[in-house]
């Protein structure tokens, strides 16, 4: 193995504790002085050997003022401290896109920040924070989430942004600020946000109406106006009590006065008693309300002047009257076109509204629009279509084979652009002639939790969407791309939620520009089938467990597993069900060469049930060796599987470089549990009536010498040292997991074993170096996570705390934590970066964080905004210059013609004037490959040392 590159403790506290193999106890912890506030605390914990109890006091994870806080602020100083990045990236959320009026930017609304990007060629110009929705409330749990977000009307460089603890923000979208104005709404509550309009001395100001719930069964509607940002002012224009756990929604008209907006099943529009008002407090408005026959998901309106209806001078009505279409979405796919609702509710009243109805959606409509010429409304939901119905036949044309569920559409203001949201964590704009994308945005795609409740579990089905991430998602990075991500995602986040779990996919992400680059099926997948059973139940797919790339980076390993529902077995019960369901599974081994040049990746081999007993055993764990092409599985049956490559003689197979035809199979096969297999574990002794299951969990060594293996059950398992050339057992080390097993890792001399508790242990002097209890994580136990960086000599472990979770730094050789940082989301993804010092964090709302050493600020970020390189304004600052050599006239122009030399004439210029600036190649390798791009300086440093490079005189010629 490989030598350890830590130095060992110097004080007594610290030293490693001699462990006896044969009569060790399983639950012996390593003694450590305990954190506190007082000097004689530190003290008498550092007497004598204590044991741990489950609250992780003693430089542990735990969320402590005593211990935790204090040990994050003394590591956050220092130029050798380890630093916790802001979060990048997000969820798209369930509200309109806003495309500008010159349709030049689209603002997008993320969970924790509005992000502004640039329609011409899809980049993020800037990503501006939104007050405390951005970082972790103070007693541990998730912040606020945004409701809203609509266009200033009296300033468009403005946004109103609302949030569900009532804080409305004012942001200027136009520069990047980290704290903005706001004001609170009356109730401390915010459903939902629309923006108006009123007129005093010709200027327009904004009015900012909420939907509030102060009760839960009672929504109110409160216009806020006057001076919002310093002594706003307040008027409740509706109350509505109807109970029910159904969307609000509002819209309105620029001008303020129409108004239409829906709760549960009730649909309100509300007109303004005065055509003209001169202040706030003239608003007013008379309001119409009737019943849906569905639960509305989303709404739509246009107004036009009634002389644009046939006939309208016989009905007797002014031509100039307002004609008011409204369409509503319900959750059981049926939309509902109520044309001229307003007339229709004053002359008819509660009577009730006839409605024409449209119906091809099988499950909830997600939204649905008018054109601006109101000869089309475009739909779309969970079907990954999108659909234009046209309003004169009624005739459906679709644009089918979408990414994702439908979640937002909006016109253009021009109405020659669609921009369509996918649940895909995916935005794109359409052009409404040829229906093909001109803009598209992606972030991460994993799987994530939802704020709200989904549009299509408003009413009662017997498929259902999970409500949090409970596993972790396979992710890794590959030695020679270390700004690539590459991680296992689903056909949107509806899909992946559904059942237990869907992640066939692998999607490859630029950390750098944070781009999505690609995306390849590595299991399989139905995306835009009806993925459902006659009975209602969602058709589940295989889940992608484990992902590897080799050391080379030219081959990757996945598998992935699949096991038919317990309901498939129908009134087959007991062992025949049990049997039933052990046969039909399936466990799939696939090797894919890897493709640098398109990203890319092709299927080499797959084995079928690589490990097999009586039926096909579920592999527990994947590890790649970090020296050779080898890959290493674990599973149930207590046998450990080495996997290399070998020549394949005859064709059929995918080429490599030089031609030569590769295929993967098994080279080694190593019994562990004394050889007993499956069998040690039937063996042990079990009180409850539930099975055991097998626990297994590998790694190589960073040599790739020494294989270990974990295998066992609860608090009965070892760890078996392989050599990994002659596949011999040269050791057992026991007691070294209590509980659940989680994650084993190598970092140098070390085995880092992460179960119920944290073992560190030394393997060339057989020493145990420490154990620390982990607190009990109540329903989010597997995303326990364990990460080893090599280059550092540090580890990384996150803990789940309820819906937040803490992430740890720790050395081999100290108990205590370098570092401990809280994040306001579930980390569901850890890894580390080959060849770098840093970890990558990846949380259940499709955010990254980074965990880097040093002070140095571009070590941390991966990807930066156009605005922090100041490139959004250069191309003003141009347009700015050409302007004024314009507007100062043709006469300098003139002057300045006859100043210049002819080109025909000798003009004596001094040799280091043309001189061109030869830089050597090897300057510009020692700014480029310094460090990978992952870790490297940010590409504002390197651009200005290129430019100092180039600014710098060259050196004069000497003549031989």
């Amino acid at each position: 193995m490989a030598g350890s590159r830590l130095s060992k403790p110097q004080d007594e506290a610290t030293k490693k504790r001699k462990r006896d193999l044969i009569e060790g106890d399983a639950r012996i912890k390593r003694s450590r002085a305990q954190q506190g506030v007082a000097a004689d605390e530190h003290e008498q914990a550092a007497d004598g050997d204590v044991e741990t109890d489950n609250s992780l006091q003693n430089g542990s994870l735990a969320n402590s003022k005593s211990n935790g806080e204090a040990v994050a602020k003394r590591s956050s100083d220092g130029e050798a401290g380890w630093r916790l990045s802001k979060p990048m990236g997000g969820r798209m959320l369930d509200i309109d896109p806003i495309l500008t009026q010159d349709d030049q930017y689209l603002i997008l609304t993320y969970n924790t920040s509005v992000q502004i990007y640039t329609t011409s060629d899809s980049l993020l110009l800037r990503r501006i924070p939104i007050g405390a929705v951005d970082t972790a409330t103070s007693d541990g749990s998730s912040p606020a989430n945004i409701v809203a977000t609509r266009l200033s009307i009296q300033n468009p460089e403005y946004l109103w942004v609302a949030c569900s603890d009532g804080q409305i923000y004012h942001v200027k979208w136009t520069e990047a600020a980290e704290t903005h104005q706001s004001f609170k709404t009356v109730t401390g509550t915010a459903k939902a946000m629309t923006v108006t309009s009123t007129e005093a001395s010709g200027a327009k100001a904004d009015v900012v109406v909420v939907v509030e719930t102060a009760k839960s069964n009672k929504t109110e509607l409160t216009a806020y106006g006057g001076d919002l940002l310093s002594s706003p002012v307040s008027k409740h224009i509706l109350s509505i009590k109807k109970p029910g756990n159904g969307l609000h929604l509002i819209e309105a008209t620029q001008d303020g006065l129409v108004l239409v907006g829906a709760v549960n099943d009730s649909l309100f529009i509300g007109v303004a008693s005065h055509e003209q008002t001169t202040n706030f407090e003239e608003i007013q408005y008379d309001f119409f309300s009737f019943d849906v026959p569905d639960i509305i998901t989303t709404l739509d309106f246009r107004v036009y002047q009634a002389s644009a209806l046939p006939g309208a001078g016989s009905k007797g009505r002014r031509a100039s009257d307002r004609v008011v279409d409204v369409i509503v979405g319900g959750a059981r796919g049926g939309i509902y076109l109520y044309h001229d609702a307003l007339a229709r509710s004053q002359s008819l009243g509660k009577a009730g509204i006839q409605a024409q109805k449209f119906h091809w959606h099988r499950k909830a409509v997600h939204s649905v629009k008018w054109s601006r010429d109101g000869n089309y409304m475009i739909s779309g939901g969970s079907e990954n279509v999108l659909v234009l119905w046209q309003m004169d036949t009624v005739k459906r044309n679709y644009l089918p084979h979408l990414s994702g569920s439908v979640e937002n559409i909006v016109v253009s203001a021009s109405g020659s652009s669609y921009v369509v949201h996918l649940d895909d964590n995916s935005t794109m704009i359409l052009s409404t002639a040829e229906l093909t994308p001109t803009t598209y945005i992606s972030g991460i795609q994993s799987a994530s939790v939802e704020a709200t409740t989904p549009k299509d579990l408003l009413v009662q089905r017997v498929w259902s969407v999970a409500d949090k991430v409970r596993r972790p998602i396979p992710a890794a990075i590959k030695a020679n791309q270390p700004s690539k991500l590459h991680v296992c995602v689903g056909n949107g986040r509806q899909a992946t939620m559904t059942g237990d779990f869907s992640a066939p996919l692998l999607q490859s992400f630029d950390l750098e520009t944070f781009t999505s680059i690609s995306k390849q099926a590595l299991a399989r997948t139905q995306p835009t089938d009806v993925n459902l059973s006659n009975k209602g139940y969602a058709i589940e797919e295989p889940v992608v467990t484990h992902i590897s790339f080799s050391s080379d980076g030219k081959w990757l390993a996945s598998v992935d597993d699949w096991f038919p529902s317990t309901r498939d077995i129908g009134a087959v019960s007991g062992d025949a069900g049990d049997q039933f369901l052990k046969e039909r599974h399936e466990s799939y081994l696939k090797f894919w060469q890897v493709n640098d040049e398109d990203n890319s990746i092709a299927l080499v081999s797959r084995i079928n049930a690589p490990h097999t007993s009586t039926h096909p055993e579920t592999i527990l764990d994947l590890a790649s060796d970090s020296s050779s092409a080898c890959f290493a599985t674990i599973a149930g049956d207590g046998i450990v599987r080495l996997w290399r490559p070998k020549v394949r003689q005859q064709d059929g197979s995918r080429r490599t470089d030089g031609g030569v035809e590769f295929t993967w199979g098994c080279s080694r096969i190593i019994p562990i549990g004394d050889g007993l297999g499956r069998d040690a574990i039937a063996d042990i002794p079990n009180d409850s009536a539930a099975p055991v299951k097998p626990q297994a969990r590998i790694a190589f060594s960073e040599d790739g010498s020494t294989l270990f293996a974990a295998f066992g059950a609860v608090d009965t398992g070892a760890v078996y040292v392989i050599n990994a050339a002659s596949g011999e057992v040269v050791k057992i080390l026991e007691g070294l997991w209590k509980g659940q097993l989680h994650s084993l890792r190598v970092l140098s001399q070390y085995l880092i074993v992460l179960s119920d508790e944290l073992h560190v242990y030394d393997v060339v002097s057989d020493d145990l170096r420490y154990g620390i209890v982990v607190p009990k994580a109540s329903d989010a136990d597997e995303l326990l996570q364990l990460a080893v960086d090599s280059v550092s000599g540090h580890f990384a472990v996150t803990l789940p705390l309820g819906n937040t979770s803490s992430i740890g730094i720790f050395s081999p050789s100290e108990p205590e934590p370098l570092i401990v940082r809280n994040t306001p989301h579930r980390i569901v993804s850890l890894i580390s970066v080959p060849g770098t010092s840093g970890f990558v964090a990846l949380d259940d709302v499709a955010q990254i964080w980074t965990l880097t050493e040093g002070s140095n600020a571009s070590t941390i970020l991966a990807a930066q905004p156009l605005q922090d390189l100041r490139l959004d304004n250069a191309s003003q600052e141009a347009d700015s210059n050409k302007l004024a050599i314009m507007l100062n006239g043709d006469a300098e122009s003139d002057d300045e013609m006859e100043e210049a030399p002819n080109a025909d004439d000798d003009v004596d210029m001094e040799d280091d004037d043309v001189q061109a600036n030869i830089i050597p190649q090897q300057y510009l390798a020692d700014i480029f490959d310094a460090a990978p791009p992952f870790a490297g300086a940010s590409v504002e440093d390197m651009f200005y040392k290129v430019i100092d490079l180039l600014a710098a005189k060259p050196l004069s010629t000497t003549t031989l």
